[in-house]
Protein backbone atom coordinates (compact mmCIF):
# COMPACT_ATOMS: atom_id res chain seq x y z
CA UNK A 1 0.00 0.00 0.00
CA UNK A 2 2.71 2.57 0.82
CA UNK A 3 4.45 1.67 -2.46
CA UNK A 4 1.21 2.36 -4.39
CA UNK A 5 0.78 5.75 -2.71
CA UNK A 6 4.42 6.62 -3.42
CA UNK A 7 4.00 5.72 -7.08
CA UNK A 8 0.81 7.77 -7.37
CA UNK A 9 2.50 10.76 -5.72
CA UNK A 10 5.45 10.43 -8.08
CA UNK A 11 3.25 10.45 -11.18
CA UNK A 12 1.29 13.40 -9.78
CA UNK A 13 4.52 15.39 -9.41
CA UNK A 14 5.54 14.52 -12.97
CA UNK A 15 2.20 15.67 -14.37
CA UNK A 16 2.33 18.86 -12.31
CA UNK A 17 5.84 19.69 -13.53
CA UNK A 18 4.79 18.97 -17.10
CA UNK A 19 1.87 21.36 -16.74
CA UNK A 20 4.17 24.00 -15.23
CA UNK A 21 6.56 23.64 -18.16
CA UNK A 22 3.65 23.98 -20.60
CA UNK A 23 2.53 27.15 -18.82
CA UNK A 24 6.09 28.53 -18.87
CA UNK A 25 6.34 27.83 -22.61
CA UNK A 26 3.03 29.58 -23.23
CA UNK A 27 4.09 32.61 -21.17
CA UNK A 28 7.45 32.76 -22.90
CA UNK A 29 5.82 32.44 -26.30
CA UNK A 30 3.33 35.17 -25.42
CA UNK A 31 6.09 37.50 -24.23
CA UNK A 32 8.11 36.80 -27.35
CA UNK A 33 5.14 37.66 -29.54
CA UNK A 34 4.51 40.82 -27.55
CA UNK A 35 8.15 41.88 -27.84
CA UNK A 36 8.13 41.18 -31.57
CA UNK A 37 4.91 43.14 -32.03
CA UNK A 38 6.25 46.04 -29.96
CA UNK A 39 9.45 46.13 -32.01
CA UNK A 40 7.46 46.05 -35.24
CA UNK A 41 5.11 48.84 -34.13
CA UNK A 42 8.05 50.89 -32.89
CA UNK A 43 9.77 50.57 -36.26
CA UNK A 44 6.57 51.51 -38.06
CA UNK A 45 6.02 54.49 -35.76
CA UNK A 46 9.54 55.74 -36.43
CA UNK A 47 8.76 55.50 -40.12
CA UNK A 48 5.53 57.48 -39.73
CA UNK A 49 6.90 60.22 -37.45
CA UNK A 50 9.19 62.74 -39.21
CA UNK A 51 12.72 62.68 -37.84
CA UNK A 52 12.66 66.42 -37.13
CA UNK A 53 9.40 66.36 -35.16
CA UNK A 54 11.01 65.92 -31.69
CA UNK A 55 13.47 68.74 -32.43
CA UNK A 56 10.64 70.95 -33.67
CA UNK A 57 8.53 70.33 -30.57
CA UNK A 58 11.49 71.03 -28.31
CA UNK A 59 12.21 74.31 -30.13
CA UNK A 60 8.51 75.24 -30.08
CA UNK A 61 8.19 74.68 -26.32
CA UNK A 62 11.44 76.53 -25.64
CA UNK A 63 10.34 79.52 -27.72
CA UNK A 64 6.88 79.59 -26.10
CA UNK A 65 8.41 79.52 -22.63
CA UNK A 66 10.85 82.29 -23.49
CA UNK A 67 8.13 84.54 -24.93
CA UNK A 68 5.86 83.85 -21.98
CA UNK A 69 8.58 84.89 -19.52
CA UNK A 70 9.25 88.03 -21.57
CA UNK A 71 5.54 88.92 -21.58
CA UNK A 72 5.31 88.37 -17.83
CA UNK A 73 8.30 90.66 -17.26
CA UNK A 74 6.90 93.40 -19.52
CA UNK A 75 3.52 93.14 -17.81
CA UNK A 76 5.15 93.44 -14.39
CA UNK A 77 7.46 96.37 -15.12
CA UNK A 78 5.53 98.28 -17.81
CA UNK A 79 1.98 96.93 -17.44
CA UNK A 80 2.06 95.72 -21.06
CA UNK A 81 -0.73 93.31 -21.91
CA UNK A 82 0.75 89.92 -22.90
CA UNK A 83 -1.72 89.61 -25.80
CA UNK A 84 -0.39 92.78 -27.42
CA UNK A 85 3.18 91.74 -26.66
CA UNK A 86 2.73 88.45 -28.49
CA UNK A 87 1.02 90.11 -31.46
CA UNK A 88 3.75 92.74 -31.85
CA UNK A 89 6.48 90.10 -31.58
CA UNK A 90 4.69 88.02 -34.24
CA UNK A 91 4.78 91.03 -36.59
CA UNK A 92 8.46 91.60 -35.84
CA UNK A 93 9.44 87.98 -36.58
CA UNK A 94 7.26 87.88 -39.69
CA UNK A 95 8.95 91.01 -41.04
CA UNK A 96 12.32 89.53 -40.12
CA UNK A 97 11.53 86.39 -42.14
CA UNK A 98 10.43 88.59 -45.07
CA UNK A 99 13.71 90.49 -44.90
CA UNK A 100 15.71 87.26 -44.81
CA UNK A 101 13.83 85.87 -47.79
CA UNK A 102 14.41 88.96 -49.90
CA UNK A 103 18.09 89.05 -48.99
CA UNK A 104 18.50 85.37 -49.85
CA UNK A 105 16.82 85.95 -53.21
CA UNK A 106 18.91 88.99 -54.14
CA UNK A 107 22.25 88.35 -52.46
CA UNK A 108 23.84 84.89 -52.95
CA UNK A 109 26.41 85.65 -50.23
CA UNK A 110 23.83 86.48 -47.58
CA UNK A 111 23.75 84.19 -44.54
CA UNK A 112 21.15 84.17 -41.79
CA UNK A 113 22.74 84.76 -38.40
CA UNK A 114 22.29 81.76 -36.12
CA UNK A 115 20.72 82.23 -32.71
CA UNK A 116 21.42 80.30 -29.50
CA UNK A 117 17.79 79.34 -29.01
CA UNK A 118 16.52 75.73 -28.60
CA UNK A 119 16.85 73.77 -31.83
CA UNK A 120 19.47 76.13 -33.30
CA UNK A 121 21.94 73.32 -33.89
CA UNK A 122 19.56 72.02 -36.57
CA UNK A 123 18.53 75.45 -37.82
CA UNK A 124 18.01 75.42 -41.59
CA UNK A 125 16.37 78.83 -41.95
CA UNK A 126 18.03 79.56 -45.28
CA UNK A 127 16.97 76.21 -46.75
CA UNK A 128 13.38 76.66 -45.57
CA UNK A 129 13.03 80.27 -46.77
CA UNK A 130 14.44 79.37 -50.18
CA UNK A 131 11.93 76.55 -50.65
CA UNK A 132 8.80 76.88 -52.80
CA UNK A 133 6.67 76.24 -49.71
CA UNK A 134 7.68 79.64 -48.26
CA UNK A 135 5.48 81.52 -50.75
CA UNK A 136 1.83 81.54 -51.81
CA UNK A 137 1.18 82.82 -55.33
CA UNK A 138 4.59 84.44 -55.28
CA UNK A 139 3.95 86.28 -52.00
CA UNK A 140 6.10 85.27 -49.01
CA UNK A 141 4.13 83.56 -46.27
CA UNK A 142 5.80 85.87 -43.77
CA UNK A 143 4.46 88.97 -45.55
CA UNK A 144 0.92 87.61 -45.39
CA UNK A 145 1.48 86.71 -41.74
CA UNK A 146 2.58 90.27 -40.89
CA UNK A 147 -0.59 91.61 -42.50
CA UNK A 148 -2.66 89.07 -40.59
CA UNK A 149 -1.18 90.14 -37.25
CA UNK A 150 -1.81 93.77 -38.19
CA UNK A 151 -5.49 92.91 -38.67
CA UNK A 152 -5.41 91.06 -35.36
CA UNK A 153 -4.10 94.12 -33.53
CA UNK A 154 -6.80 96.30 -35.10
CA UNK A 155 -9.48 93.84 -33.99
CA UNK A 156 -8.06 93.70 -30.48
CA UNK A 157 -7.87 97.48 -30.21
CA UNK A 158 -11.44 97.77 -31.46
CA UNK A 159 -12.70 95.27 -28.91
CA UNK A 160 -13.68 92.59 -31.43
CA UNK A 161 -12.46 89.67 -29.34
CA UNK A 162 -14.47 86.97 -31.14
CA UNK A 163 -13.27 88.06 -34.55
CA UNK A 164 -9.71 88.19 -33.21
CA UNK A 165 -10.17 84.65 -31.90
CA UNK A 166 -11.16 83.43 -35.37
CA UNK A 167 -8.11 85.14 -36.89
CA UNK A 168 -5.89 83.61 -34.21
CA UNK A 169 -7.34 80.13 -34.74
CA UNK A 170 -6.73 80.50 -38.48
CA UNK A 171 -3.13 81.52 -37.79
CA UNK A 172 -2.60 78.43 -35.61
CA UNK A 173 -4.05 76.12 -38.27
CA UNK A 174 -1.93 77.66 -41.02
CA UNK A 175 1.24 77.56 -38.90
CA UNK A 176 0.49 73.93 -38.05
CA UNK A 177 0.24 73.04 -41.73
CA UNK A 178 3.38 74.99 -42.58
CA UNK A 179 5.19 73.27 -39.71
CA UNK A 180 4.21 69.90 -41.19
CA UNK A 181 5.51 70.98 -44.60
CA UNK A 182 8.71 72.27 -43.03
CA UNK A 183 9.61 69.13 -41.08
CA UNK A 184 8.13 66.45 -43.38
CA UNK A 185 8.71 67.80 -46.89
CA UNK A 186 11.34 70.53 -46.77
CA UNK A 187 13.11 68.60 -43.99
CA UNK A 188 14.58 71.61 -42.26
CA UNK A 189 13.86 73.85 -39.28
CA UNK A 190 13.49 77.62 -39.52
CA UNK A 191 13.98 79.18 -36.09
CA UNK A 192 12.07 82.33 -37.09
CA UNK A 193 9.15 80.20 -38.31
CA UNK A 194 9.19 78.24 -35.05
CA UNK A 195 9.07 81.50 -33.10
CA UNK A 196 6.02 82.65 -35.07
CA UNK A 197 4.30 79.29 -34.50
CA UNK A 198 4.95 79.57 -30.75
CA UNK A 199 3.54 83.10 -30.71
CA UNK A 200 0.43 81.91 -32.55
CA UNK A 201 -0.21 79.35 -29.82
CA UNK A 202 0.33 81.94 -27.09
CA UNK A 203 -2.01 84.44 -28.75
CA UNK A 204 -4.77 81.83 -29.02
CA UNK A 205 -4.15 80.79 -25.41
CA UNK A 206 -4.54 84.42 -24.30
CA UNK A 207 -7.68 85.01 -26.36
CA UNK A 208 -9.67 82.02 -25.15
CA UNK A 209 -10.39 83.37 -21.63
CA UNK A 210 -11.06 86.85 -23.03
CA UNK A 211 -13.81 85.51 -25.29
CA UNK A 212 -15.29 83.43 -22.44
CA UNK A 213 -15.50 86.49 -20.20
CA UNK A 214 -16.98 88.55 -23.01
Amino acid sequence: MPETMTSAGWWSQIRRRARERDVERLVWSSRTRQATLAAYLGARARGWVPALLPEFLKALLGAALGFWLLAVALAYFFEARPLYTYAVLAIVFSLQATYYKRQLASNPDFRVRRCHCPGARKDSTEHVLKSAASTIFGIPNSTLAAALYGVLLVLLYGGYARAALLVSALAVLVSGYLAYVMIARVKGLCSTCVNVAALNCLILWQLLPVVRMG
